[in-house]
């Protein structure tokens, strides 16, 4: 039996759940309910996320379906991404009648939502991390393995009714990637929000304001790079530099064994976004093999506080493209340590100024890009999904 909704999203993690792909998705369901009377019905996993991302209350109606399995262990995780897909896209079947707006999360979504609905499905894409290219970038497959090159291929044969990207590059390589280069793109850089809480008067207990203070809060996964981070503890000085580390991930745990006790460094659980801004210099990084297939919601964030960014990546990434007037480059493919101690040594308050004053320019310009994006979906919905 056909259910009816005017929008469906599908999204493996959703408010209250603290994940920022979660939260990306709330604020666009938000919008188009409060500017355009738009009913959103929001099919997600019922698990948690023991990750960045704040805590708000879910919008829209929502679905959580049962999922079997949330540890680490990479088989049964594996199981559980392809079960959490296909779950969604057979509850998904009811409102095949209905715009869908598909994530890509759980990874593998897009193939089953491109196969398994009816071909004539409206159905919308909405990249965050990119599948399967992101089991190759992590090394768990090679790109030539035959199972690899079919699974790509069927995930890019059967393209949706648009785009909605996390940069105009990522766009234009998932152009490429579905051969439509006339496919409609909106952009949506993750990170940006219309709430975003004020700075405290009172410092947290961490910050020193006789220091430059750098620092790296949120995931570091496979496609970020340790050895940068690695590089921050070797060469910060303690009388003129502090590093805040708040790590999580498969990475985190060698990363918080070897700065432990190390003068200038501070370990937390957590930085609250609202203390983000206390942050001269965010630190962030996406190896070049998984440029384009993620784009760094952290980079967005560090910016939106009005602080400035030392990327560690490739000059072609959206974060880099979108971000470059408020931060520094460190390339991936020369020395990342003598990168880092040159730039730490020759790091000066005007500099450091300068960049941050670009901060304020770009984010607004974010904001606008995103509120366009919502503007334009909501008119489509309005027009076509009734």
């Amino acid at each position: 039996m056909s259910a009816t909704a005017d929008v469906v999203f599908l999204t493996r993690h959703y408010p209250p759940n603290p994940n920022i792909n979660g939260e990306a998705v709330c604020d666009l369901v938000a919008y188009l309910e409060q500017e355009h009377g738009i009913r959103s019905k929001v099919l997600c996993m019922g698990r948690s996320f023991a990750g960045g991302g704040g805590q708000r209350q879910p919008a829209g109606e929502v679905l959580r379906l049962w999922t079997p399995y949330e540890g680490n262990r990479v088989v049964p995780r594996l199981l559980t991404m392809v079960y959490d897909g296909l779950a969604l896209v057979a509850y998904a079947w009811r409102y095949r009648n209905s715009w869908i707006v598909c994530t890509t999360s759980p990874p593998l979504l897009p193939l089953w939502v491109s196969w398994l609905l009816p071909r004539q499905t409206r159905w919308l894409l909405w990249a965050f991390d990119l599948f399967p290219e992101g089991f190759s970038a992590t090394g768990w497959i090679k790109e030539r393995h035959l199972l690899y090159r079919l699974t790509r291929w069927a995930t890019y044969l059967h393209p949706p009714k648009g785009l909605i990207a996390l940069g105009p590059r990522q766009g234009e390589h998932l152009r490429l990637a579905y051969r439509k280069p006339d496919l409609p793109t909106w952009l949506l850089p993750c990170g940006v929000f219309f709430h975003k809480p004020e700075r405290p008067k009172t410092p947290p207990a961490w910050h020193d304001p006789q220091k430059i203070t750098l620092g790296y809060c949120g995931n570091v996964g496979d496609p970020h790079n340790p050895e940068f981070i690695r590089a921050a503890i070797d060469h910060i000085d303690p009388k003129r530099h502090q590093l805040i580390l708040a790590l999580y991930g498969n990475q985190a745990t060698g990363l918080k064994r070897y700065a432990q006790g190390k003068a200038g460094i501070a370990l937390l659980d957590h930085v609250p976004r609202e203390q983000l801004a206390f942050i001269d210099v965010h630190l962030v990084s996406l190896r070049r093999s998984w440029t384009h297939i993620a784009v760094p919601s952290k980079a967005v964030s560090a910016v939106a506080g009005g602080s400035a960014i030392l990327f560690c990546g490739s000059p072609e990434s959206d974060n880099w493209h979108l971000l470059q007037e408020a931060g520094w480059l460190i390339e991936e493919n020369e020395s990342i340590q003598q990168q880092v101690a040159l730039f730490l040594e020759q790091l000066t308050l005007e500099e450091l100024r300068r960049k941050q004053a670009a901060a304020p320019n770009i984010y607004q310009h974010l904001q606008q890009m995103v509120r366009q994006t919502y503007e334009q979906l909501g008119q489509m919905f309005q027009y076509k999904g009734r």
